[in-house]
């Protein structure tokens, strides 16, 4: 069966895809989508002809130049994230519509996933291991998590006590923001470099071993860190007026039924970006393809 040809395949995921796909429209690409969370928006590109609504993984891929999962690819290693009424999408049957010689692009894509696809000729890039869209998530990231905290506290963070657990990238820039509403910031790190580094742009920098000592201090905790170390035992010394938002992948590191039973505001705030910042994530990851899709072309004519 012959199928339509696309430049671009969108798939799944959060609003990122539905700006993501109006993106690339709006720069005259055709594209196709599958199991958008909304249908994209006519009036942001301006040939309505160029995007079209497919029925199945196999005809948006089949045509396609290029597939775009999203961020992550997964989130339980073994169905597409997605919002979509389609209901479960395997990776399996996401593996098997890929053609030879396509490129695909997603965020955090497994490990086995990722050598298969390699494995059948598939181009596969791994949008959240580049740097710089790394560095743009955490900017989503850091203000949808301040518009987490805002919403759940009846506190101002101006002038509060802030925690944040970790100082790896979305660490970084958070503190960078809460800094910048005159917060007092603690940063805590199991790492003795990013304590130093910490250090500059905090008001305070400690090993992750002191946290139990200081936790009852903070008005605001931020976990940055994907492994539990917001236990029972710290949270018994925890204000009962704080709030925790944990940013860490699931499943974050806060023990949240200890945290439900003491009457502690705790959330686990997942994909922040698709939720807060949209449309300039998307941006971000249409650039960032660009990008990675000339580099591989101008790697080709070097090797030709």
């Amino acid at each position: 069966m012959e199928y339509p040809q696309y430049d671009y395949a969108v798939i799944g995921g959060d609003m990122r895809q539905v700006y993501l796909a109006e993106e690339l429209a709006h720069h005259q690409n055709r594209v196709c989508c599958y199991a958008l969370m909304a249908a994209p928006d006519e009036r942001r590109y301006s040939d309505a002809s160029v995007v079209n609504a497919v029925s199945g993984l196999r005809e948006a891929c089949a045509g396609s130049r290029c597939v775009i999962g999203p961020i992550p690819l997964s989130k339980n290693g073994r169905d597409i994230s997605q919002n979509a009424p389609e209901g479960c999408l395997h990776l399996d049957a996401l593996l098997s519509s890929l053609n030879p010689g396509c490129h695909f692009f997603s965020g955090c894509i497994p490990e086995s996933f990722k050598n298969a696809a390699l494995e059948k000729g598939v181009s596969v890039h791994d949008l959240m291991e580049h740097s710089s869209l790394a560095y743009y998530n955490t900017i989503a990231t850091a203000e949808g998590a301040l518009c987490e905290a805002i919403s759940r506290s009846p506190q101002n963070l101006r002038q509060s006590s802030c925690a944040v657990l970790g100082y790896g990238k979305c660490g970084r820039t958070l503190v960078q923001y809460l800094k910048a509403l005159c917060c007092r910031v603690f940063v805590f790190s199991i790492d003795e470099q990013e304590c130093a580094q910490a250090a500059v742009a905090a008001d305070t920098s400690m090993p992750l071993d002191a946290l139990l000592k200081h936790i009852g201090n903070f008005d605001f905790i931020f976990n940055t860190v994907p492994a539990l170390i917001v236990t029972a035992e710290v949270l018994e010394n925890v204000k009962s007026s704080a709030t925790i938002i944990d940013i860490a992948s699931a499943p974050g590191g806060v023990d949240f039924a200890e945290a439900q039973r003491l009457g502690i505001t705790a959330a686990l705030c997942l994909g922040l970006p698709g939720k807060y910042a949209p449309s300039s994530s998307a941006k971000a990851v249409k650039e960032t393809i660009e990008s990675l899709l000339s580099q591989e072309h101008t790697a080709q004519i070097h090797k030709e």
